[in-house]
């Protein structure tokens, strides 16, 4: 049960994100900075804000069960990630960035036409409010157990937020909050796994626990198909390899790189993402397994779980972390979660703004709107999408026998990988009919479904390796078959594909097409930010009961401060550097005394 401090802790947490929103909201003059921050962003701040926005708190909660039931087989997910990254930066990031695009379906438009664009903008409404809806029911599940809070009222609680600082900051809020929540995300797993190491000694002490427990072969990196009702084998993880590295690198994904200055900048962020993702896999699978291995009574206890093992995690926190850090626990869980919800409410309303609308405005004649109005209409979108998002994470709340890990699954073999099929192929054939993209949704739509709806056809079971193998070969035999048709392209499609690939292969002209820059006013806002967090951190060492209380927030603190001295010391414009020079003072402590 949480004690009055770290109830606290997470009060300042949710309003440090207000805060956040309020100041980045003046970054904020038209709608092309409300859904793509003005395409300004710099590449850290990107590549933070990509990163973040591909995890969950479902690492902590479903992966985190699937670690404690299976070890060592769960990271193929997570090198996947970090693999799509890599090819991101070897060849995709730059020619995502150069299509220079707000909404992700506007590409659609510029390589398929109109009919692609809107099937894929009325189909992103669902599958992104069911998305961001897993997300925020994840992490109601693992506050709730940890901390024997409501679930519905969590789920409320943490949407409303999120809504209020998405809604008036728009991207250039969702970006600096990823940013934070990232430094306090990685801070604290970091010293949770520290803390894991110790307790097992060390890796080499983990890999003896494992083998005097008899969980090597529950441990097994790759399994044989009698266990884990089929999963975990080498077609397993090789169709979640594959997958995993497709759909990061196709037109689908070209969105994340949209808010970036320009080609090089994008390659960075790409780089730095695959980084963060190897280096949160490695510690992010410790605390799962510790709890296994010292904890595993009280993990089956959380009785209030329909799948106890997704507590694991939190149960290893619960007992390593001293008790003023467990709300800080709670807030690395939030910023986890919160950071992918907040992108999925953005994404939705700029699709409707940029994409619906449109549309809808040559149909019924509609008056053409201001650009002020425009911006009026994406945040009072964003909060209706928020609702809905709100709305299902409260239905998923309802359905006890629902396993996080096999819903994502389930969702990314029933509609991620159909849709992603044909956006690969779009960038790397061009010579194809207008209507390709739909051939291929088609097939592979018909696949998913088969497997979906009859799992026992002919008398086999279809599991998720081979539903997700089957709906790359038919969206991929649907795509390639309609290529016999393309001698019937109409001229002008031939023209509009090929200014398609000239424009993304043409580099982008920073100065020219976007303008002034304001990397320092970024690099100074965020790192005062993080040193306010830095020293809020700190003061929860007043609160310890022991020596191991104080050291803990001070450890995590420090990281804060760390990390906010040297941007705000980066962020220095060359005014506030030669003032510095001269009196001898740091133009931040120069600012706040004559404050």
């Amino acid at each position: 049960m949480m004690d009055t401090l770290e109830y606290v802790v997470i009060g300042v947490y949710f309003a440090v994100l207000i805060s956040i929103g309020l100041v980045f909201r003046t970054f904020n003059a038209n709608v092309g900075d409300y859904f793509k921050g003005g395409a300004r962003g710099t590449w850290w701040l990107v590549g933070v804000s990509s990163f973040v926005a591909g995890i969950s708190a479902y690492t902590f909660t479903g992966a985190a069960g699937a670690v404690y039931e299976a070890g060592w087989s769960i990271l193929v997910i997570y090198i996947g990630n970090a693999l799509g990254y890599l090819v991101n930066y070897l060849y995709f990031a730059a020619r995502f960035r150069q299509l220079r695009r707000t909404a992700g379906p506007e590409v659609l438009r510029d390589r398929f036409g109109r009919m692609t664009e809107q099937f894929y903008a009325w189909i992103s409404f669902p599958s992104g409010i069911i998305g961001s809806a897993m997300l925020l029911y994840s992490l109601a599940i693992f506050i709730s157990s940890v901390f024997r809070l409501n679930m519905q009222l969590l789920i409320v609680t943490v949407g409303a937020v999120v809504i209020f600082y998405s809604v008036i900051g728009g991207r250039w809020a969702i970006m600096a909050t990823d940013f934070v929540q990232c430094l306090i995300m990685m801070g604290l797993t970091l010293l949770v796994g520290g803390l894991c190491l110790i307790k097992t000694g060390g890796f080499s002490g983990l890999f003896e626990l494992i083998e005097q427990q008899g969980l090597n072969s529950d441990y097994s990196i790759v399994n044989s198909p009698e266990r884990f009702n089929g999963a975990y084998t080498w077609f397993w993880a090789g169709a979640m390899l594959l997958n995993c590295t497709l759909t990061a690198n196709n037109l689908g994904a070209a969105g994340r790189y949209f808010s970036v200055k320009d080609g090089k900048e994008a390659k960075k962020a790409a780089l730095l993402s695959m980084v963060l993702m190897l280096a949160g896999c490695i510690i992010w699978f410790l605390p799962p397994m510790v709890g296994r291995l010292f904890y595993a009574d009280q993990v089956t206890a959380m009785t209030q779980l329909s799948n106890p093992q997704e507590s694991a995690f939190a149960v290893a926190c619960m007992n390593l972390l001293p008790p003023g850090m467990i709300g800080l626990m709670a807030v690395a869980m939030f910023a986890a979660s919160i950071s992918s919800l907040d992108v999925g409410i953005n994404g939705c309303s700029s699709v409707f703004v940029m994409n619906v609308y449109p549309v809808a405005k040559a149909l019924f004649r509609l008056r053409e709107r201001s650009e002020e109005s425009l911006l009026r209409m994406g945040k009072l979108f964003s909060f209706f999408f928020g609702f809905l998002c709100i709305g299902a994470a409260l239905l998923f709340s309802l359905k006890k026998e629902l396993s996080l890990f096999d819903l994502m699954l389930t969702v990314t073999a029933l509609l991620g990988t159909p849709m992603a099929v044909p956006l690969l192929w779009g960038m790397m054939i061009r010579r194809c009919p207008r209507w390709a993209a739909m051939s291929s949704i088609g097939c592979g739509f018909l696949v998913s479904g088969i497997a979906f709806f009859s799992p026992e056809l002919f008398g086999v079971r279809w599991p998720f390796q081979w539903q997700i193998v089957g709906v790359w070969l038919a969206g991929t035999a649907g795509f390639l078959g309609s290529m016999l048709w393309a001698g019937g392209n109409a001229p002008e499609y031939d023209r509009q594909v090929e200014e398609f690939f000239a424009t993304m292969n043409r580099p982008v002209d920073f100065e020219k097409e976007v303008g002034k820059a304001n990397d320092l006013k970024q690099l100074k806002l965020l790192g005062i930010f993080s040193l306010v967090i830095g020293a809020l951190v700190a003061l929860l060492a007043l609160a310890a009961r022991d020596r191991f209380g104080v050291v803990c927030p001070l450890v995590l603190a420090a990281f804060m401060l760390l990390c906010g001295g040297v941007m705000v010391r980066a962020g220095r414009t060359k005014r506030e550097a030669e003032a510095e020079k001269v009196s001898g003072v740091p133009c931040i402590a120069n600012k706040l005394m004559e404050r």
